[in-house]
């Protein structure tokens, strides 16, 4: 009788084989009903991209990301005098800053946090796509304009 016994065993195997079975397919047309032959499109604002200005002894190239609520970008500025006259007095030579601001509709505010430990508020108004009529904020100097254009500086 040592044959019925091996007989009952492959049924019990079949059943449990089955449901891993199953669900290995179940995954695999989950999978492949997920997948997409089509890149995935990424949703960019027409505003993101190089912005840029000369203005107060200072170049600046940043890459503005723009949100329905936030502007946030990273990038590079270049002293083009000894003296800012912003009241960054500490900022010389070249390096790096990154910019953060809430953007309640055309309104800009907040602040860019250059690599020597500056960091003055900034507030602006965005006129158009390729403009925001920014200052810098500063304790000493007062208001000090500081526009930025989409693409290079006019």
């Amino acid at each position: 009788m040592p044959g019925f016994a091996r007989m009952s065993r492959y049924p019990q195997r079949r059943r449990h084989c089955a449901p891993a079975f199953v669900r290995f397919v179940v995954a695999l047309v989950a999978v492949a009903a997920c997948s997409s032959t089509e890149p995935m499109s990424v949703s960019m604002s027409p505003l993101d991209g190089a912005w840029t200005t000369r203005a107060s002894g200072v170049a600046v190239l940043v890459t503005l990301t723009w949100t329905a609520d936030s502007v946030t970008g990273a990038g590079t500025y270049t002293m083009l005098s000894n003296m800012l006259g912003c009241g960054g007095q500490g900022l010389s030579g070249s390096g790096t800053l990154i910019f953060r601001a809430a953007r309640p509709q055309s309104q800009v505010s907040g602040v860019m946090r250059f690599d020597n430990g500056w960091s003055p508020p900034y507030t602006g108004q965005l006129v158009d796509s390729s403009r925001i009529e920014g200052a810098f904020g500063s304790v000493d100097a007062g208001s000090c304009p500081f526009p930025l254009f989409h693409g290079l500086v006019p």
